[in-house]
This record gives C-alpha cells, sequence and structure tokens, in this order.
C-alpha cells in the first residue's frame, strides 16, 4: 500500500454536560470525554475497520470525520493538507473529500422528497450543471448502485429497506467523494440483503478508487471487508493491525475476549451479557476491571506498543520483543 492519505493523530472529542449540584449554588459544567486521543491512518484504496460495542464512540468518530462534531484536540492530515476544525476552511476540505453514509437509511432520507432530488443532493454546488447534465449523473449514480431508473421518482417510503441504502449511497458517491465513512451500513439490513450491500461496497471500491473506513458492531463484517482493523473500546483505540493478525493472534485481552466469544455487539446484545465485565476505568488500563490478566501495572496508563504488524496498548508488552526479537517500544 501508498503513503497514508488520511492521517489522525491524538483525536480527542469531548461533550458538555450540565449536572446539578445540590449543595452548590447553580449549575456546574462537567465534560463527558467521548474519544480519547486516539490515533490511526488510511492509505489509498484500503478499508480500514473500527469494531466496538455499543457506547464505545464509533458513530461519534464518524460524526467528526465528516465535521459534524469538532474534537477537543488531535492532528488530522487529509492529501498532505493539515485540517482546521476552527476554520470554514477546514470543514469545507473534509466535506469535499470525506462522504458518510448512516445506519439508519430511514433516518437520513427525507420522506417527501422523491429519490431523483435526494440523490442530486450529493452533486457539489459549485458544479452549477444543466439540468440534463444533472438528470445523467443521477441517473449514472443510480446505475452504479444497481437502483432501477425506475425508482427515481419514487418516495422512501415506497423503497425496500437494501433500496433506501443504495440510495444512501448513490447520494453519497455522486459528489465525487474519495473517502467514504460507512457508520453501521448494513445493521439495518435483513442478512440476505446484508450480502448484496457488502458486494456491492466491495465493487464500488474498485470501480471509483474510494477508500473506506467501516465502523461496525460485527466481527464477520470486519473479517470480510477490511484490511486493517482498530479495537475501540470506550473511547479509546487498544489494538490495531491487519484484520488476519488481529483474529488469528489478539494480542490485547480485549481483542483476545472478542475472538473467542465470536460475537456480533447490537443495541439488545452486549459483550457483558456473555461474559461479566466490569465498569470502564478512568485511571489506568480502561479495560483493568474487566481483564483477567490485571496486574499492578495496569493502574497507570498503558503505553502503545508497536510490534511490527500492528500495536497494542497494553503493559503486558512493555517488556517483550516482538517477531523479528527487538524490544517493543511505546
Amino acid at each position: 500500500m501508498n503513503e497514508p492519505i488520511l492521517e489522525v493523530e491524538n483525536l480527542t472529542v469531548q461533550f458538555k454536560a450540565k449536572t446539578k449540584m445540590f449543595r452548590s449554588t447553580g449549575d456546574r459544567e462537567k465534560w463527558k470525554r467521548v474519544l480519547n486521543a486516539i490515533s490511526f491512518s488510511l492509505r489509498q484504496g484500503e478499508t480500514f475497520g473500527i469494531v466496538g460495542e455499543t457506547g464505545s464512540g464509533k458513530t461519534t468518530l464518524a460524526r467528526t470525520l465528516v465535521g459534524i462534531y469538532k474534537p477537543k484536540d488531535c492532528k488530522v492530515t487529509l492529501y498532505g493538507k493539515r485540517v482546521d476544525f476552527r476554520k470554514k476552511e477546514g470543514i469545507l476540505l473534509l466535506r469535499k473529500t470525506i462522504g458518510i453514509v448512516f445506519q439508519d437509511p430511514v433516518g437520513s432520507l427525507n420522506p417527501r422528497v422523491t429519490v431523483y432530488d435526494i440523490i442530486s443532493e450529493g452533486i457539489p454546488v459549485w458544479e452549477k450543471l444543466k439540468e440534463e447534465q444533472k438528470a445523467e449523473k443521477v441517473r449514472e449514480a443510480a446505475r452504479l448502485v444497481d437502483l432501477p431508473e425506475s425508482k427515481l421518482e419514487s418516495y422512501p417510503t415506497e423503497l425496500s429497506g437494501g433500496e433506501k441504502q443504495r440510495v444512501s449511497l448513490a447520494r453519497t458517491i455522486i459528489g465525487g467523494k474519495k473517502i467514504l465513512v460507512l457508520d453501521e451500513p448494513t445493521s439495518s439490513l435483513d442478512v440476505s440483503i446484508q450480502a448484496q450491500i457488502l458486494n456491492l461496497l466491495i465493487r464500488l471500491k474498485k470501480e471509483l478508487s474510494i477508500s473506506y473506513i467501516f465502523i461496525t458492531h460485527d466481527l464477520n463484517v470486519i473479517k470480510y471487508m477490511c484490511d486493517r482493523v482498530a479495537v475501540l473500546y470506550y473511547g479509546q483505540i487498544l489494538e490495531q493491525g491487519n484484520t488476519e493478525e488481529i483474529f488469528e493472534h489478539p494480542r490485547h485481552p480485549y481483542s483476545s475476549d472478542l475472538v473467542a466469544a465470536n460475537i456480533s455487539f447490537s443495541s439488545t446484545t452486549k459483550f457483558s451479557e456473555v461474559q461479566e465485565s466490569g465498569e470502564p476505568t478512568k485511571e489506568g488500563c480502561v479495560y483493568k476491571n474487566s481483564c483477567s490478566k490485571r496486574f499492578a501495572s495496569c493502574d497507570n496508563e498503558p503505553p502503545v506498543i508497536d510490534y511490527g504488524k500492528g500495536t497494542v496498548k497494553c503493559w503486558l508488552y512493555s517488556n517483550m520483543r516482538d517477531d523479528r526479537g527487538n524490544k517493543m517500544e511505546r
């Protein structure tokens, strides 16, 4: 693979939360940190997966990458240009380059507008196309996602779940985006339709030279779609590397527990229902209350260890050596 087209360093996102302090005067503002200093990169033509259970911060990450949320701190470089989230130019750069497909196509499609108009919303305003040129682009986008032209005059309520997600995809790719953030794009679909959408995404990546950030709770989807994967747990990346390596040789205890359990997370089935787990901690390793390999060092913030094929944030490897016999370092 070539040099990264997107580099994210120390991305931190937090939200204000007001709580009434009964023994003090007035309200007291508190901050909830949803993403905590996460770093990863994306290369041209790659599918990079983010896997984690409900509440781990996956959707917050997706919305931050397209400028919906603004991070507290980070360094984001997109095609060699530094993105300044405080300036309009920085947000514009993100939205010109990165598109997003949301988990729920029903909620992201206006039920009062035809499919034609929904897809055409994705055409950049600066293109200033004539009506026939616009119509041709819409038809071509529909063709690329295998949506029949006869559906263009339909309304979202008249479409199946798979068709709605194809409309969402068409609206995103029509603008020429080179990176797509896919936020649980198949979780609301039937299994047979999921397979169709996943295969469509694979084809679109090849035909349009798109790169994906694929965010999901489904381990099987990660294995099928992704070249590399990061394991996210309560706002922190605990491990990342080649997908095959993570699944065959998981190093972080949390990653190992996920693979061993061989489950898919959902809003109704959580990891805690399969294995007894404690609350994430604010000090030391975030997973220590649930970890069977916990020891004294886990009370301190763990180092990020580079083992050659990936990284792992865990004290277990602070004095170990990688596959080449070299000492693992932060």
